[in-house]
């Protein structure tokens, strides 16, 4: 019985401890503010994750597609990234325009407006350098992330979406 509960308290110290230990893959995210910031000094896309709390497909996309190492690092590498939550109450201002909480539809007037009418989450949405957003509906797996990710980092500016998905090959896992 004593072995037990020794066994018991060296097992949640063991899980407290290390719960604590430092993640690089938390500091994917960034504030608005200091994307606007950035903004100023170099131009890169914008990803934007627009989730809720209560979103269970969000969620699995965080311990999933955004915690993939190649995903993790061309993010870094390439991308202002930033996590919205679709129900914030706070305001955003983007494009010379507020958004603010649509108390009608609890939820945030710049998802809304993001969504473009379909108020699925997650949402991906990416801002291209020069252009309008491009806004995906539904979890996402890697490779299609992979694929997303690749051709609105301008890297390959000489084909429309549609023409680089079908011929590209996604190869993260």
């Amino acid at each position: 019985m004593r072995k037990a509960k020794l066994f018991a308290i060296l097992l949640v110290m063991v899980v407290l401890t290390s719960s604590h230990l430092p993640n690089k893959k938390n500091d994917l995210w960034q504030s608005w503010a200091e994307i606007q910031q950035l903004m100023q000094q170099e131009k890169k896309p914008i990803l934007i994750d627009m989730y809720a709390d209560w979103c269970v497909y969000c969620k699995k996309m965080d311990v999933t597609t955004y915690k993939n190492d190649s995903v993790y690092e061309y993010l870094k590498a390439h991308y202002y990234r930033f996590k919205f939550n679709a129900e914030s109450k706070d305001s955003l201002r983007w494009n010379n325009k507020t958004f603010g909480f649509d108390k009608k539809n609890k939820l945030h007037e710049f998802y809304e407006f993001m969504a473009k009418g379909n108020l699925v989450l997650p949402t991906t949405v990416i801002i291209p350098i020069s252009g309008q957003p491009y806004t995906l509906a539904g979890e996402m797996q890697t490779k299609e992330m992979e694929t997303l990710i690749k051709y609105f980092s301008g890297i390959y500016p000489d084909k429309t979406l549609s023409e680089f998905t079908k011929d590209y090959k996604p190869h993260w896992k």
